[in-house]
């Protein structure tokens, strides 16, 4: 019975969550290119605006999320984006209802994600070199979280690279911390940081070759300084973890003048 009813709400969802196809017509105004993801609470679309000529991403909520009572996470997303002012996060132009259907159009970031550069392109990062990509998301996250904004989801995907240039993208799961208490903000922020620690890991490993089959712990298969490994373990909070995106940034960078000046005097 169970598996039935599986197989039917999967049935229910692929025809009621069917996108837009390229050249449809959203509110009348959004030519729609193509699609460009599809999460599970989203539809993403590259579309051109009729009427700036420009093109921009348009979200919509995926029509089987809207049959459920609560979308307050499609107006959680639309106030925050629309609360932020970042070159480096993408800018919000509308949020609006169409065809008893709910939208979002924002910026589109003419880059690559770094999802598709390092499994599709195979990019390789060095220590230093991830350790410097970290540093230029870290400047979003700072200002995230001096504007009260965890992004809740710092993963590759979601981030974007344009001529060197860090991008992050979907706000879906972000949350403003001005109704939380202390420790609910606390948890929340430690979150984001311990994203970020995975995140390195990603880069890290971008570079890695295995000399064995038998999986071991990041700490056994990566060769990296101690004090990369000491401070990818505070964002884990395998060691003491950090408080604030604060304490982070300026550990970062007494990491990176290490690994700086270690490389140098080899």
């Amino acid at each position: 019975m169970n598996n039935w009813r599986r197989r039917l709400k999967h049935l229910y969802r692929f025809f009621i969550d069917r996108p837009y196809k390229p050249q449809s017509l959203i509110a009348n105004q959004y030519d729609v290119k193509r699609v460009i993801g599809m999460g599970s609470y989203g539809i993403t679309y590259l579309c051109k605006n009729k009427k700036t000529r420009e093109r921009c991403v348009v979200k919509q909520i995926r029509p089987s999320k809207l049959r459920n009572s609560d979308t307050s996470f499609y107006q959680m997303e639309a106030e925050i984006l629309a609360s932020l002012d970042h070159v480096r996060i993408p800018k919000l132009h509308d949020a609006f209802h169409f065809n008893r259907n709910q939208f979002l159009v924002m910026d589109y970031i003419e880059g690559v994600n770094l999802e598709d550069l390092l499994f599709d392109q195979y990019n390789q990062f060095n220590e230093l070199e991830s350790l410097e990509f970290l540093k230029g998301l870290i400047e979003s996250v700072v200002y995230l979280h001096t504007h009260g904004i965890t992004h809740g989801d710092l993963r590759i995907p979601n981030v974007m690279v344009k001529k060197a240039q860090i991008y992050v993208i979907d706000f879906g799961l972000a949350v403003s911390l001005k109704d939380k208490s202390d420790q609910e903000a606390l948890e929340l922020v430690q979150k984001d940081l311990y994203d970020l620690g995975d995140f390195l890991l990603f880069l890290l490993y971008s570079s890695y070759d295995p000399t064995s089959r038998k999986d071991r712990p990041w700490t056994e298969e990566l060769t990296i300084h101690p004090a990369t490994e000491h401070f990818i373990k505070r964002l884990l909070e395998i060691e003491t973890g950090f408080e604030s995106i604060d304490q982070v940034r300026d550990h970062l960078h007494k990491t990176i003048s290490i690994i700086s000046n270690n490389k140098t005097s080899t």
